[in-house]
């Protein structure tokens, strides 16, 4: 299997837009059409990310390796732009002498395990808490046996689906600031078993799986609150990408892996753009201007705040912190 895993870089894109769409789909009128439909069901871009994230972490990280080193590149890697992106919407919520609730949870991470009474500031940075929560048993269970992640993955996929429940959601993937930190680590543990899984599968075989989970994507995708189904064409996906990044695809083009690479920058920034869009500009006589404009501001800030911030941060806690 490819140590490169461009294709899986892609589609980190396409899922981090995928939830811009479902957030700008309450502010814009888009036509009901199966694009509609397709976009209303974007918050499920979120447990491809937990899927992928521990696919990923198991790729770099199979074998022995410091706890702690480990766990300050994680930081270095989704900290600094949180902080950023936070410190923005509490100065707009200052500057508009609104209310600023749920500080210290967005700032100790502690916002995905219920300690909020609902999202707060960014409000996707949530998902951020629950990596943490991920990174942390990964670095601190040390059992990494292909049935034991198996065992494990059953275990808290029963387990998160019975405390969603309790809490009145129907499935794990509709938790958020209400215990979103369990939903992550049955999907989290399926991303590892599937790495585990993937060196076994033939190209051909991989390929064909790759034109299946599309298609099944573009039809469990647009059902009404597309439940654990959804899961399915992630798996195919996954897999496909994984074993097809060497290969001569259009998902390993430069320019598709770049706007993956910025992938989270997308995500962070994306929810004080429509803002920006909606709420802010108008007051100035300024009209929100067509979603596609919007989309193109989108991956132009994202790809600033990705180099002015990502990188530059990155690099300096881990050059620091050791």
């Amino acid at each position: 299997m490819p140590s490169d895993l461009k294709t899986l870089t892609s589609l980190r894109f396409f899922a981090a837009f995928w939830v811009f769409l479902f957030h700008l789909r309450s502010r814009e009128n888009f036509e009901p059409s199966w694009f509609l439909d397709f976009v209303s069901n974007g918050a499920r871009g979120v447990d491809f990310f937990f899927i992928l994230s521990g696919f990923v972490i198991l790729h770099v990280y199979d074998g022995e390796f410091s706890p702690r080193r480990f766990l300050t590149k994680r930081f270095a890697r989704i900290y600094p732009l949180h902080a950023v992106v936070t410190l923005l919407f509490i100065a707009v919520a200052v500057m508009g002498a609104n209310p600023v609730e749920g500080v210290w949870q967005s700032t100790f991470l502690l916002h995905a395990f219920s300690t909020t009474h609902g999202l707060v500031l960014n409000g996707p940075s949530w998902t951020l808490s629950a990596e943490m929560f991920a990174y942390l048993l990964f670095a601190l269970i040390p059992f990494r046996q292909t049935w034991v992640i198996a065992l494990a993955c059953v275990v808290t996929f029963v387990g998160a689906h019975i405390l969603s429940l309790s809490v009145g959601k129907t499935a794990f993937i509709h938790m958020t600031w209400d215990y979103g930190a369990f939903r992550i680590v049955p999907l989290f543990l399926l991303g590892m078993l599937l790495r585990r899984l993937t060196p076994h599968v033939s190209e051909p075989f991989a390929a064909a799986a790759g034109i299946v989970g599309l298609v099944l994507l573009g039809w469990v995708g647009t059902m009404q609150n597309a439940g654990y189904a959804i899961l399915a064409p992630f798996v195919m996906l996954i897999v496909s990408g994984a074993r097809l990044s060497n290969s001569k695809i259009v998902t390993n083009r430069k320019v598709l892996v770049y706007l993956g690479e910025i992938s989270y920058s997308i995500y962070m920034v994306h929810i004080f753009l429509i803002a920006i869009f909606f709420d802010y500009l108008p007051k100035f006589g300024i009209p929100t201007p067509h979603w596609f404009v919007i989309s193109i501001a989108l991956l132009a800030a994202s790809s600033v705040s990705y180099h002015l911030i990502e990188v530059p941060a990155r690099r300096w806690i881990n050059s620091h912190i050791r």
